[in-house]
């Protein structure tokens, strides 16, 4: 006998980011990748998913209307090629491309995460 886990039958996850590629969409990504999810699941990635993500993609912009205010908003002016942050929750992101990670190991690993995508000019993911 077959038993569903609690919630319901599994199927393959939806991805609640096509469309927002050029905002909130990686971060949705990276947080949330394909899996098997009840209905239920499915529904909570995206309401409360998409949520957090455009709550993180809002912080990332402040840090960055905050940096171009400082350095000026042409990217090829900045000081950095890629200027890492710690968005306040454990996230690291770049303020220029898209890039955006939720390493485990507190704070200070976050920062590990953001400085390392700044010193290789973006290269390392």
């Amino acid at each position: 006998m077959t038993t569903s886990p609690p919630g319901g039958q599994l199927r393959p996850s939806r991805r609640w980011s096509i469309g927002y590629e050029n905002s909130w969409g990686p971060y949705w990504d990276a947080m949330f990748g394909p899996r098997m999810v009840t209905a239920w699941v499915d529904w909570k990635r995206g309401s409360t998913g998409v949520n957090i993500a455009r709550q993180l993609w809002r912080r990332r912009e402040y840090l960055r209307r905050t940096y171009e205010a400082v350095y000026g908003a042409n990217p090829d002016d900045w000081p950095s090629e890629h200027p890492g942050v710690v968005l306040g929750r454990g996230e690291a992101a770049c303020l220029r491309c898209r890039w955006f990670a939720r390493p485990i190991g507190g704070p200070g690993r976050t920062l590990d995460f953001a400085r390392r995508h700044e010193t290789s000019n973006g290269a390392w993911r």
